[in-house]
């Protein structure tokens, strides 16, 4: 050792110790390890606790929280940060419209389906699947491009292969999204590689820092914690709020109807002798009555609420079977699916959802799209009516339904009844057949759900969803449909 260096060796003792511990800078370590959580965070969600809305939520405000300061270096890093803002208005629009009806409305708008392995979804859906991932696929191919740049402003060779790996990666989601794979045997390897390629990009934040290349951050005009919060704070206020404002249906058409004695008919007294219920007789109007006329057979099924038990929101539910001469066909079945709603309903109603599945064995030439209509009086004594439309689709099973979704009416005293009309024409009118169908309620108890959700969306994935929002019943029936001379209501 020479003489300088005796001296160097001696005074580096005298250093004060915050000197001679001091670490070396390492300004790249932040921005990246945010960028790696933020895509972590996005691309591998948990489907309970609400973590599919929270984890995705903080991953789109960290991947732009760490491009931010890098946004100044070169234009990779500027396209990248334009992407990660654009991608945080996407998600944020997302969360938006999925606590509104507006989805619902666009969905319908486009109308059409995709098919995956897993099921068909609304084309709506996997079109914005697309958009998004292919916005996020941009912000992590400016930051790859960013990287390089920074490489060569150092002078040294690139190494972010790590980052054009994570480009092909999150490229090749759409089509798995698309095509709907599942399953650990098929995912399971992806995922692995994708957090090799994570590990591998965060080492080249170190990298950059070893390089000694200086980087003069981005000022931001609030703090990280600032941003976040106020970014959760958002999608909180949306997902609380929201739902509140739609939590009933619009009401369609209500009519006023006076004079509502029923009429004194020789068919009324024909369906009494049938047995016909004379309480829901006594409801139904002349053209509803008409459905009925040439009956020569009546079978009555059912349950009803008794008015001294605590309501549970769920309507009775009593099925009339009659089935009528038919010129064309030799006869036909007319069904009455009559419902009940107790006055003293005290636990919500706020969504109302009727599912009919018609015709579970295929014995039928054709049934008819069902009619319904509410009827109640409110609190002056007046009658009203208002019609219930209802669409066809499929359940999860895919057996042809029909849904109605409505509310019902807040000015009610007494009950509010609901009568559902269809008609089966069988496929060999010359035998009997056995008809199998049912009738199936959900009512909706909270004001709060998120997404917006309708009943019928409920009511056709067969989820059981649960009892504090929504409770569901359903009726099944076995019926017949049989020429005259050969009908026994007793026969099922």
């Amino acid at each position: 050792m020479d003489e300088f260096d005796r001296l160097l060796y001696e005074g580096s003792a005298q250093l004060p110790p915050e000197l001679s511990e001091l670490a070396p800078p390492r300004p790249w370590k932040k921005p990246i390890g945010q960028i790696c959580w933020g895509l972590a965070l996005i691309t591998i969600t948990l489907n309970f606790f609400g973590l599919n809305i929270i984890l995705p939520a903080v991953g789109t405000a960290l991947l732009w929280l760490g491009l931010a300061p890098l946004r100044r270096e070169n234009g990779g890093f500027r396209f990248a940060y334009a992407c990660a803002t654009l991608y945080a208005v996407l998600r944020l629009t997302v969360i938006l419209l999925r606590a509104t009806p507006l989805d619902h409305w666009l969905a319908s708008l486009i109308g059409q389906e995709w098919n995956t392995t897993t099921g068909p979804v609304p084309l709506y859906y996997a079109l914005w699947t697309v958009l998004i991932q292919l916005v996020l696929v941009f912000a992590v191919g400016g930051l790859w491009q960013g990287l390089k740049g920074v490489f060569h402003q150092a002078g040294q060779k690139p190494r972010t292969a790590a980052a054009g790996g994570l480009v092909i990666l999150e490229a090749l989601l759409i089509p798995i999204a698309l095509i709907g794979l599942k399953g650990l045997l098929l995912v399971g390897p992806i995922l692995i590689l994708w957090v090799c390629l994570i590990l591998s990009l965060r080492r080249i934040g170190k990298s950059l820092d070893q390089a000694g290349y200086t980087m003069q951050p981005a000022p931001m005009a609030v703090s990280n914690g600032l941003a976040l919060g106020v970014w959760l704070g958002l999608h909180l206020l949306i997902i609380a709020a929201l739902p509140l404002l739609f939590s009933r249906l619009p009401a369609d058409v209500q009519t006023q109807v006076y004079g509502t004695t029923a009429s004194d008919s020789p068919l009324r007294s024909e369906l009494l002798e049938l047995d016909f219920p004379e309480d829901i007789l006594s409801r139904l109007d002349d053209s509803e009555l008409a459905r009925f006329e040439g009956a020569y057979g009546l079978k009555k099924e059912g349950y009803r609420n008794d008015e001294s038990d605590l309501p549970d929101g769920m309507p009775s539910i009593v099925t009339v079977e009659v089935p009528v001469r038919d010129e064309k066909y030799g006869f036909r079945t007319v069904y009455l699916a009559y419902l009940r709603w107790n006055p003293n309903e005290a636990s919500g109603g706020y969504m109302e959802g009727v599912q009919i599945a018609q015709d579970y064995h295929g014995v039928t030439h054709r049934t008819t799209q069902p009619d319904g209509v509410l009827k109640w009086q409110d609190s002056a004594g007046n009658a009203y009516t208002m019609p219930l439309n209802f669409r066809f689709d499929t359940d999860n099973a895919g057996t042809p339904c029909y849904y109605a979704n409505f509310s019902l009416p807040e000015d009610v005293s007494g009950p509010t009844e609901g009568f559902l009309f269809w008609e089966a024409t069988p496929a060999l009118p010359e035998t009997v057949s056995l008809y199998n169908f049912s009738v199936t309620a959900a009512h909706k108890r909270s004001c709060w759900q998120y997404p917006y959700t309708l009943p019928s969306e409920l009511l056709a994935s067969g989820f059981h969803p649960p009892s504090w929002q929504w409770r569901m019943y359903q009726w099944t029936s076995e019926g017949q449909l049989a020429p005259e001379g050969q009908y026994d209501p007793g026969k099922y």
